[in-house]
């Protein structure tokens, strides 16, 4: 059995009693922001699946194989909330929320805007996007890593793919922000979120007019494709793209946020990697995704469509469930020492993007995000560590990352007669 987790007095106390800690399971938990892999694993080994009674009740599939189970079986656990908080969005989310031939469609519509030939036609942009970003905190010596690169580098990838301009990431920025911290309160609280979503609606729906008015078509960026795709014979309405733009960008700026910070934290505290992504580039594949298994990021909701047992638990037609894609990562009986990272992984099965037919359709471009990031980053920035007397601020939430990481510079060794650089 794991220990338990220590108390984060920062954080507020966790229940005593594991019962209680089970059931008062929830991403704004303050007791769990800070160590939540410790209480993950409690909830793990005390049974594969558990339930929470918060935000009116659900189950938790707590081990990769049910995890996974879940995920092929859409006609048990339909999409219609993927998102753990519920139904808070002006319309559903496309194709998130869609199920069965609906979802099919939407998916043969969309399975050419994030592919491999996209992420490998954007490459030069995002690596230029990664160098911008990377002078000022070379020149500097220092950052707060999660502002300064993760969360502009994702932002500005994500305006390079979809044609928007990167002459417009303080807006999307502090769009973005505004929902996240107003969002995350409504939610806390039971609040309406959707007035708080408008914002970033009109942002897109700007950005949609904007293109259509350029006569953009025949790009390979998002919006053009989508100015060009059909669904079931038809063309995309001006709303339909809003709802796809909005989507891709809940599904992607936070995670990949996320999943930098986490990855930089390790980085930081292990030199010896930092020192293998410039000796060994071609090791960078492998490190990005041993790195995204031992990062837990997202967590997705489902919902039960009709009665099924599973480990002697009903869960009823009507129930929710939480699916946590990267704390699936630390499960013992599907990965080997799986608290150690390790970049010799043979069959490295992680569900960092899920599984089943709701996989998700940006991995490519992530993918290739991260590994731009490491490749730019530690080709100019070789060394660094935690900044001394900080410690990175964790939270919990459907993309669980840092709220900060401060970094510092560590000069080369004496005598290798290397320049004075980060």
């Amino acid at each position: 059995m794991s220990k338990p987790p220590p108390q984060c007095p920062a954080a507020g106390l966790a229940p005593q009693s594991l019962e209680e800690r089970i059931r008062r399971w929830g991403m704004h938990q303050p007791w769990l922001q800070e160590d939540l892999v410790a209480h993950w694993r409690q909830l793990r080994d005390h049974a594969p699946i558990v339930r929470s009674e918060e935000g009116g009740g659900y189950w938790i599939l707590t081990r990769y194989a049910d995890i996974e189970w879940a995920a092929k079986n859409p006609g048990l656990f339909s999409s219609a909330e993927a998102v753990p908080s519920g139904n808070v969005f002006p319309a559903k989310l496309i194709p998130i929320q869609y199920d069965g031939e609906e979802h099919r469609a939407w998916r043969q519509t969309l399975a050419d805007l994030f592919n491999p030939g996209v992420a490998k036609h954007f490459t030069p942009q995002i690596r230029q996007a990664a160098n911008d970003t990377i002078d000022s905190i070379a020149e500097k010596g220092r950052c707060e890593f999660v502002s300064e690169f993760a969360a502009v580098l994702a932002a500005e990838s994500f305006l390079v793919v979809f044609g928007i301009g990167r002459e417009h990431l303080r807006a999307l920025q502090e769009h973005k922000s505004w929902l996240n911290q107003e969002g995350r309160t409504r939610v806390r609280f039971g609040v309406d979120i959707r007035p708080a979503n408008q914002r970033m609606w009109d942002f897109f729906g700007e950005a949609v007019d904007r293109r259509r008015a350029e006569g953009a078509r025949g790009g390979r960026d998002v919006i053009s494709t989508l100015f060009r795709s059909s669904y079931q014979g038809r063309e995309l309405t001006r709303e339909e793209i809003v709802n796809i733009l909005f989507v891709s960008m809940l599904a992607s700026l936070d995670t990949t946020t996320s999943a930098l910070g986490l990855i930089y934290l390790h980085l930081a505290e292990h030199p010896e990697v930092q020192e293998m992504i410039p000796a060994a580039p071609e090791k960078v594949p492998a490190i990005t995704e041993e790195l995204l298994r031992h990062a837990a990021v997202s967590s997705t909701g489902r919902l039960v469509t009709r009665d099924v047992e599973r480990h002697g638990v009903t869960m009823r037609a009507g129930d929710r469930i939480l699916l946590s894609w990267g704390l699936s990562g630390t499960d013992p009986d599907a990965f080997e020492r799986p608290d150690e990272v390790d970049f010799e992984r043979s069959q490295l099965r992680q569900l960092a993007f899920g599984a089943g037919p709701h996989r998700c359709l940006g991995m490519h471009i992530a993918r290739r995000l991260i590994r731009i990031a490491l490749e730019e980053w530690h080709r100019r920035i070789p060394r660094y560590a935690p900044a001394p007397g900080t410690a990175p601020v964790h939270h919990y939430s459907p993309a669980r990352g840092l709220a900060s990481l401060d970094l510092v510079a560590v000069p080369p060794p004496a005598g290798t007669g290397e320049g004075a650089r980060w």
